[in-house]
């Protein structure tokens, strides 16, 4: 009688975390794959050094239709230039660029807003597009070449950290924030 008990209560159990996946635990979301940058790419252009790169296996199937329900979700990329050089790397630059994606509804269009560009914002009817927009820094100025001496060992480190919430009355108070989702920091060395 008690093992039949305690049978029923586990597959209540059970149920209830396939049922609502919000609640479940990480262990259940396990097989989804944890995002990474990748895709990083340094080069000189007009003087200065710039930075691209990518986050993959950013967005799963709950944060889309978060999106989806009127949610906001930012990145906020933080860059890091540091000069390698004996016990100690010195820390150059530091800076963050978030990249905030909300959906239209009454458009039916996604709506992107980068930190280097506030006062342009892009929109798309495509999930797809707005996704890679929302995942790529593109052509990112990080320092200026002059500023670099010749042979030197640098390094860069990015990490991208996902920050998520709903708009309430309006944009005022948004609810949300960490969303617990994050990239490991990654590290590219490189010499000038």
């Amino acid at each position: 009688m008690k093992l039949r008990r305690f049978l029923i209560h586990l597959a209540a159990l059970a149920a209830l975390f396939a049922s609502a996946p919000a609640f479940a635990p990480s262990f259940v979301l396990a097989a989804e794959r944890d995002p990474e940058i990748g895709q990083i790419v340094l080069s000189g252009d007009e003087g200065r050094l710039v930075l691209s790169a990518a986050v993959q296996n950013a967005l799963n199937d709950r944060l889309r239709q978060e999106l989806a329900e009127g949610g906001e979700l930012t990145f906020v990329f933080t860059v890091e230039l540091l000069h390698k050089g004996g016990w100690f790397n010195d820390s150059l630059r530091k800076f963050s660029v978030s990249h905030s994606l909300r959906y239209d509804r009454e458009r039916g269009e996604y709506v992107f807003t980068s930190s280097d560009e506030p006062d342009k914002s892009r929109r798309t009817a495509s999930l797809r597009e707005a996704e890679e927009w929302m995942t790529s820094l593109n052509r990112v100025p990080v320092t200026e070449l002059s500023a670099l001496a010749a042979d030197a060992p640098y390094a860069i480190r990015i990490q991208a950290v996902l920050r998520r919430g709903v708009p309430v009355l309006g944009r005022i108070l948004p609810i949300g924030g960490h969303g617990g989702i994050q990239t490991d920091r990654r590290t590219i060395e490189f010499r000038y």
